[in-house]
């Protein structure tokens, strides 16, 4: 029989400290399974990156990813978090700082091409044992609408995917699953031979693990709170797992920081810094932000996505700020630590009577004030126009918008600028299905207020009063 350990996380987004920490625990665990005979693997099942830390948010994920390796993980699933906000193009690079292939065997371009920087598997060979593990990630419509990617299903591939794994000797499959467990304990009553699931994308804890038809299902919850183990004994001559035992091990403050992990946080802050001190342009004046107001951020924002979508008659943006930028020379690093949305821009036709019922719904200081989860707990804040003039009474029955010195009419189409936030069903209050809003993909609005700055430095402040109370 031969022993082997599974140490696992899964949507750890970007902490580090924590992840400092479970690599402490994996070489201490390490040390003790191999003395004691055994095997130990650590990987990875998705979404290490975040753009809640800057050196994630300024290298697309990167940088985690270089984290993630030094803290010992050995394979690594491609989760959502890096490629349904700056696109596929950025995969590549996630799994060149990573030193090899993140897996994932469902994502593909227009062509039918598996995205570069994927690998659909991974052999791990433990003695007389070889391992197939397996990759997929979660095919949601995003990809297929703003990226024109070919998402497969899971459930349709993995037979060709095992027998795959199985030709090449492994006798016992292990998929990294960034589906969401709702899906994970779906495959086995449905497919055959997959021996452990490791899973991710929904940030359960399942303590102890799942099985399910003979197939052992383990989770580690988020936030590099947990580290997964799963300890397992395999028949070498089937690859079966005979015996399992799973826990969740709490990631405490008095568990050391591994030093080589450290360094490798330290080396990408280097990295993170020399792309942060490039210089983009000159503001003349402090761009000032306000979520219960029209502000100088959200006009700037608004200036520039006008501008960016060509033949757009007018901008509807919504709090993508953070915070305001200082006047003087600006850098990469102090807008996109002022501005991380990962928001595409975009345009759309839209009539006057829909482009009112946006503001109806936006002009609402409830509204405004919402904070959500895709927002990272952000107020949604309260709508910016440019290329228009907006005059509102304080119960909202009456709304005046003039486009261009033109009022508005309702049974007119207009060519609106926004990004796919301002439609979007969590924000909700026009929602516009995405296939009718042509987006400009993979760029992401702290890359359009960059190109827009440069264009216009030195900048002054963005004329106001563009959205305003009115008496009643």
């Amino acid at each position: 029989m031969l022993n082997l350990t599974i140490l696992h996380t899964n949507d750890i987004h970007g902490r580090v400290e924590q992840l400092a920490r479970i690599a402490s625990l994996v070489k201490q665990i390490r040390r003790e399974v191999e003395a004691a005979g055994g095997f130990c693997l650590y990987v990875d099942a998705g979404d290490s990156e975040d753009t809640a830390l800057l050196e994630s948010s300024l290298t697309k994920g990167s940088a985690m990813e270089a984290i993630l390796r030094s803290a010992g993980c050995e394979h690594a699933a491609l989760g959502n978090a890096i490629p349904i906000r700056y696109g596929h193009q950025a995969v590549a690079n996630l799994a060149k700082h990573f030193g090899q292939p993140l897996l994932c065997a469902n994502m593909k371009d227009e062509n039918g091409r598996l995205v570069e920087g994927l690998a659909p598997f991974a052999l791990q060979i433990l003695d007389s044992l070889k391992i197939g593990i397996i990759g997929l990630t979660a095919p949601m419509n995003e990809y297929t609408t703003f990226f024109k990617l070919k998402m497969d299903e899971p459930i349709e591939i993995l037979p060709a995917l095992i027998a795959a794994v199985q030709v090449q000797g492994a006798k016992t499959v292990l998929l990294l699953s960034h589906l969401g467990s709702n899906v994970d304990v779906e495959l086995p009553e449905k497919i055959e031979c997959i021996d452990i699931i490791i899973g991710a994308h929904d940030h359960k804890e399942l303590n102890p693990p799942l099985v399910v038809k003979h197939t052992v299902i383990a989770q580690a919850g988020d936030f590099g709170r947990l580290l997964g183990r799963l300890d397992l004994t395999i028949d070498p001559n089937t690859g079966k797992v005979i015996r399992h035992a799973g826990s969740l091990i709490p990631i405490r403050e008095e568990i050391p920081l591994d030093q080589e992990t450290q360094k490798a946080v330290e080396s990408e802050q280097i990295r993170a810094q020399a792309i942060m001190n490039r210089q983009i342009g000159v503001l003349k004046d402090p761009i000032e932000i306000s979520e219960d107001r029209e502000c100088a951020a959200g006009n700037l924002l608004a200036d520039a996505l006008l501008e960016r979508r060509e033949g757009a008659q007018l901008s509807l943006v919504l709090g993508h700020w953070q915070t305001g930028l200082e006047a003087g020379t600006l850098s990469q690093g102090a807008l996109f630590s002022a501005n991380r949305s990962t928001a595409n821009p975009g345009k759309a036709e839209l009539t006057g009577e829909q482009i009112l019922q946006f503001l109806h719904e936006a002009l609402k200081p409830e509204n405004a004030a919402r904070k959500i989860r895709p927002l990272r707990g952000r107020p949604i804040g309260m709508p910016h126009v440019a290329g228009a003039c907006v005059r509102y009474t304080e119960n909202l029955e009456n709304i005046e918008v003039e486009i261009n010195g033109q009022s508005l009419e309702k049974n007119k189409t207009y060519v609106v600028a926004a990004t796919d936030m301002e439609f979007a069903d969590y924000v909700n209050y026009l929602v516009i299905p995405f296939e009718q809003i042509q987006f400009e993909v993979p760029t992401i609005m702290p890359e359009v207020l960059e190109d827009y700055i440069a264009k216009h430095s030195p900048l002054q402040k963005p004329v106001g009063g563009r959205v305003m109370l009115k008496a009643s």
